[in-house]
């Protein structure tokens, strides 16, 4: 009776066994597939996401090539490997691509337009004549082979004084302490003195100005 009460009684825990194995085989397989429909979730909801972004770079005008890489770069990090999120990737390379050909080919014609505009000026600059002092338009004046270019040397040099009557003082030299001055002039007669004369016998000693710059005073010291 004892012998077969134990027979029972394995029989028993071997069922319970089989049934414990069954019940966390069952657990375990439902756990595993919980996990992967959570990671296919994740994952879907991942190809969305990066999906939509790829999208919304490939409308975006406003990114610099820089701006649409770094975030590019971003979504290919994922490693996603999916056809549609690749195909978007590679509109988006291209687009990288073409934006930067355009600033390429700008920055391209900035310069060239710069480069133009530099041998523009420089070419205007070698054409300009050179800015007159009143010392060379006294040499022009009394140098010009006509009195019609004299005349045109007299009115340039006139530009530079504050009026044709502006006063030129010569002084003949220092006696006792003190400069001694030849009769008053004014620019006008003298520059047409010089015409005239074909020679200049004084230098300049001082000069006067105005508020703007004009010659208002002549002081010239006649040569030794």
């Amino acid at each position: 009776m004892k012998i077969t009460l134990s027979k029972h009684l394995l029989h028993l825990l071997f069922f319970c066994l089989i049934a414990l194995v069954g019940v966390s085989t069952t657990s375990c397989n439902s756990k595993k597939k919980l996990a992967e429909k959570q990671a296919a979730e994740a994952r879907a909801a991942k190809i969305s996401q990066a999906k939509a972004d790829l999208q919304a770079l490939l409308a975006n005008t406003n990114k610099s090539p820089e701006e649409l890489e770094r975030d590019l770069a971003r979504i290919k990090a994922m490693n996603l490997n999916d056809p549609e999120v690749n195909a978007l990737i590679k509109q988006v390379e291209e687009k990288i691509g073409q934006k930067k050909a355009e600033a390429a080919k700008i920055a391209e014609e900035k310069r060239k337009a710069e480069e133009a505009a530099r041998l523009k000026a420089e070419e205007e600059a070698r054409q300009k004549p050179a800015k007159l002092t009143l010392d060379d338009y006294f040499a022009r004046i009394i140098s010009a082979p006509s009195a019609a270019e004299a005349n045109n040397y007299i009115n340039d040099a006139l530009k530079l004084f504050s009026s044709p009557e502006t006063p030129v003082l010569i002084s003949l030299g220092v006696f006792g302490g003190e400069k001694d001055y030849d009769k008053p002039t004014t620019i006008s007669k003298y520059l047409n003195y010089l015409k005239d004369q074909k020679r200049n016998i004084n230098t300049i000693d001082n000069i006067v100005r105005d508020a703007s710059g004009k010659i208002k005073e002549l002081e010239l010291m006649r040569k030794k």
